[in-house]
């Protein structure tokens, strides 16, 4: 573990002065956790009492919320005031907003770490509170309980929920695979979401038909679901196929972009107007004049400094701009770059772990300015002559033919074969710029039951049986349709490999 080598290293990293002070602990050893607690009640001050605290107000602030068995349970931090059972209370979300229902305090007590029952909390305590919700997202970290007699006084509130920190930060269509699945999809997605707070969940789109929620003839009607990150993403999936035995395919994630129409042929309008999209369905058409703004984050990478050429192609390679490094100490070292967030949200924490023989590290945050122009394009993938919207990606023009054949021979490979030929093509600017087939299965209509040869060898009667499997064919090829997998979604999401 190299504990003092670790205590140094952030002690320089961050500029701390005293890294004896540095406590070493292992919970598993059970070493140093009595420093610890010892070091708490010495450093951390007692909480503070407030200005117009006279012990009648009750303001309990939530510190984090769960479900279970029983109910919705929130972690509370008694600010000013005495929480006791069967008290009245209401919840408080934000200065002017404040819940039309009240509530009946169940149960209180602490949590040491079992809960214990305790019938009242006071000031200064923290402990759990049960009062009858059904969705832990009624009461969002920052919330405060308050006396339902008290709504509508004026009082110093101690916290508020910070918007941003629940807000999601990126999104994607969940689709069932089964054609008949989607009440079981929406089922399950609630119930995950009553244990799962970040998740934002959007059924609005998907039975109309409209917005990205609606995947077409090969993917039925989804859910638009908000995730905060990556790794959100697969836990999501995995936890759909474990607790509820459920595959759903989840699309590539969707990035906002910003168009500026420019004044043309086709607009009526004289002057320029921008729209923000997430749904590349609203892509503008080719021949339209525009421009285009994509988001950009700032991005910090900690690896060994043995890959750091390894490292700083893989950024360049996802235009990346203003690279710096920083050795933080003779092993390792920081990279930091703004890029695209579209490169980052699809495979680069990926090629990262390979790159770096899985010892890199990634974390990103918003960039300022948040937006920067981009000469971009979008792809759309063709089945047959048929777009398949979920399929379509954004692009840098410069790697849009590249990355197209990577996506097409990487559905060539994953795509099921069909009793038709499957046509695959990637088309940008109105041009198809990678194209691939996958053979139809055929059967051999020369022999009837065993080896024996049809019309005995007769080249008119073989002809006209190839001739009506070749019109069976082209019908089938006109009408079927070609199952999607997320093995299809995932090529999209890695057409960088």
């Amino acid at each position: 573990a190299r504990p003092i080598h670790v205590a140094l290293t952030v002690s320089e990293w961050l500029s701390w002065d005293d890294p004896d002070s540095i406590i070493i602990t292992s919970a598993r050893n059970r070493v140093g956790i009595t420093d610890i607690l010892d070091a708490v009640c010495r450093q951390v001050p007692p909480p503070k009492t407030l200005e117009d605290d006279d012990g009648t107000i009750l303001r309990a602030v939530v510190v984090d919320s769960w479900y279970d068995s029983r109910g919705v349970n929130c972690l509370v931090k008694i600010a000013s005031g005495e929480l006791t059972e069967s008290d009245r209370i209401a919840v408080v979300n934000d200065a002017n907003s404040v819940q039309n229902q009240s509530f009946s305090v169940q149960e209180c007590g602490l949590l040491l770490p079992h809960a214990i029952r305790t019938g009242r909390l006071k000031r200064g305590q923290m402990g759990y509170v049960r009062f009858g919700l059904r969705d832990p997202r009624q009461a969002m970290k920052g919330s405060v309980l308050i006396f339902n007699k008290d709504v509508g006084k004026s009082f110093h509130l101690p916290s508020l929920p910070d918007s941003s920190s629940s807000e999601s930060v990126l999104y994607a269509s969940v689709h069932p695979i089964e054609s008949d699945g989607f009440e079981d999809l929406c089922h399950a997605v609630d119930k995950l979401a009553l244990n799962d707070t970040g998740l934002q969940v959007s059924k609005v789109a998907s039975l109309g038909g409209i917005g990205g929620e609606n995947g077409g003839p090969f993917l039925g009607p989804g859910i638009r679901v908000g995730f905060q990150g990556l790794l959100h993403v697969e836990v999501f999936r995995q936890r759909l196929s474990d607790e509820f035995n459920l595959e759903a395919i989840v699309t590539p994630p969707k990035v906002p972009y910003r168009i500026t129409f420019l004044p043309g042929r086709r607009h009526t309008t004289k002057e320029s107007h921008s729209k923000v999209i997430e749904d590349l369905s609203e892509w503008p058409d080719p021949g339209t004049r525009f421009t285009v703004e994509e988001p950009v984050v700032q991005a910090r990478i900690i690896a060994p400094v043995e890959y750091a050429g390894s490292v700083m192609e893989l950024m360049k390679r996802k235009r990346a701009t203003e690279m710096e490094t920083k050795p933080i100490d003779e092993d390792t070292w920081l990279f930091s770059a703004r890029m695209p967030w579209g490169e980052v949200v699809t495979d680069f924490h990926d090629d990262l772990k390979n790159a770096t023989a899985g010892y890199g590290s990634l974390d990103t945050q918003e960039a300022d300015p948040p937006l920067q122009l981009a000469s971009l394009s979008k792809v759309d993938i063709l089945l047959n002559n048929e777009e398949v919207e979920p399929l379509a990606f954004v692009c840098h023009k410069d790697t849009a033919q590249a990355e197209a054949r990577v996506v097409c021979k990487k559905l060539q490979e994953v795509l099921p074969r069909q009793q038709f030929v499957t046509v695959i093509q990637a088309k940008a600017d109105g041009k198809v710029i990678a194209s691939e087939r996958i053979r139809a299965y055929r059967k051999d209509v020369l022999t009837t039951g065993g080896s024996k040869a049809v019309g005995g060898g007769d080249v008119t009667r073989k002809k006209k049986l190839l001739e009506k499997q070749k019109k069976g064919k082209k019908r089938q090829q006109a009408t079927g349709r070609v199952t999607l997998s997320q093995a299809a979604f995932n090529s999209v999401i890695t057409r960088s490999s």
